[in-house]
Formats: C-alpha cells, structure tokens, sequence
C-alpha cells in the first residue's frame, strides 16, 4: 500500500468541521486533495484511527469500492485558537477519507434509490458481502439508523462505499477477544434489506455455498497482507505493532472464527422476512 504521510497546506475551519458525532474535519492536503479527517484523542494510543485505518485497508482485501485514504499531518500554523479541537489531537498524522464527487450519505430516507434500482445484483452482492464483512469484524454500528454507507451511480448503475469503522471489535481493541454482534447490529436487520432482498434468493443452497467460498477466500487474503498493512502504521499512533498482529491472527484471522460468523450469518439471513 506504501501510504505516503501528507500534510495540510492551509488553515483549517471550523465551518468543515461536519457535525457527526467524532466530527470529522476537511483538511486540503499537499496531494491537492481534500481529506475529512478523524484525528487522535490526544490521550494515549491512537486506537481508533488503527481501526479506522486496518479495516478500511481490509476492505480492499474483500474487493469492496473504497473512497481513497490518505494520512494526514496537520501542520501547527494550520490549527487555528478558535477551532474548538483541541490542539494536540493533530500531534499526530490524522486519518483522511478523500472527499470525491457525486456520492450521497444512505439513510431511511433515502433507501428507496438502492431499492427501486435497476440493475441491481452487483448491489446486493455488496450487500451480502458487507453484513458478513461487519459480522467478521464485529462491527457494532450500522443499521438502518445509521448505515455508515455512501452510494454513487457508477457506468448505469448504483454502487456502494462502506465508511467509519471504529465500532469494530465490538467497539474495543481484543482485550477480552472478540463477542459475536446480535442480529439487531446487523446491516440484515435494516429496512434496508427487508425491501431488497425476497425470501428465495436469501434460501437458495448453491449461492450460499457460494458466498461462503469466496467470503473465505476474502478472509484469508486478509491474513495474507495484514503484516505489511501493519507496518504502515504511523509509529507516533503508539500501537504494539508485534502484539496486534498476534491478537488478529488469534481472535480473527482463523478458520473458528470464520466458522461463528458464518453460522450467525445463517442465523440472520433466517431471521430475516421479506416479502
């Protein structure tokens, strides 16, 4: 991935700070690109943004459309007093979603675009792909509230880009392993899967042969590249490099766990009535 630690080339402003719960702030990078930016919590190590920055490097693994990453320095003449962030949350590089055009924030109200579609199976594919992906990673914070997903119309159809990823690991870093998500955590719980799946394609044996084949497949590529996508972790974020390493290979990149959350996978989609 070879990530290149950018820097910011002017002021920050407290009108791109975006009014989310972490509130992400625009930052114009030395690549010339705008980044919205989760910085430190100034208190010990960067936890989140190791999150934000392995499970977003994973899901390049699993072929999901990614919005581009970049690592952000904030150069200290770019923070101004009246922020309201405080100053040592940029000590350290910040992680950046690059800003691009035409994509839209899902939500309830808007659903119903990805829903009425046509064509629509490289959609739901993603889908699929993604409530075992925030099963596998125990991601504990996308639903039908808040889906966490842009979608873009891409060469004549819709496509979608999974975002913030800090809920992962049931919101903690493996101090006591990792606690399958219930059902009521699930993307397979949303609204947004009752009107787009029906009963018979979630039944069908062969396709879900099928996406077992491939989820496994994408699971082991992640424990292929997790090595060299640790080694580009900022060294000032203060993560034990050697001991996340292990405490992945232990609690999520092995076939036992696959083997959960393929079961809790099952489990949901027969929880699951559509029409």
């Amino acid at each position: 991935m070879d990530l290149v630690i950018l820097e910011s080339i002017e002021a920050l402003e407290i009108g791109n700070i975006k009014a989310t719960q972490n509130r992400p702030i625009m930052v114009h990078a030395s690549d010339l690109n705008f980044y919205y930016c989760k910085y430190h919590g100034h208190v010990g190590a960067a936890h989140k943004l190791f999150k934000e920055y392995l499970i977003a490097s994973f899901l390049e693994c699993w072929e999901f459309r990614r919005v581009p990453i970049g690592l952000i320095q904030v150069l200290p003449e770019h923070i101004p007093q009246n922020l309201g962030i405080v100053r040592k949350s940029f000590d350290v590089p910040s992680f950046g979603l690059q800003e691009i055009q035409g994509v839209a924030d899902l939500s309830k109200i808007n659903e119903d675009v990805l829903v009425n579609a046509r064509p629509k199976r490289e959609l739901k594919n993603d889908l699929l792909k993604l409530a075992f992906f925030d099963i596998w990673t125990c991601n504990e914070d996308r639903s039908s509230g808040n889906y966490n997903i842009l979608y873009k119309h891409v060469d004549g159809e819709y496509v979608i880009y999974p975002i913030d990823h800090e809920a992962c690991f049931n919101h903690g870093n493996f101090e006591r392993g990792l606690t399958p998500i219930t059902y009521e955590d699930n993307l397979i719980y949303s609204t947004l899967f009752y009107k787009l799946f029906h009963k018979g394609e979630l039944k069908n044996k062969d396709n879900l042969e099928g996406l077992k084949e491939r989820f496994y497949l994408y699971s082991r590529n992640c424990g292929k590249k997790v090595g060299k996508i640790l080694q580009e972790i900022p060294q000032s974020w203060d993560i034990n490099i050697v001991k996340k390493e292990g405490e992945l290979k232990q609690f999520l990149l092995n076939d036992d766990w696959f083997e959960i959350c393929w079961n809790s996978f099952i489990e949901f989609l027969n929880f699951l009535q559509p029409k």
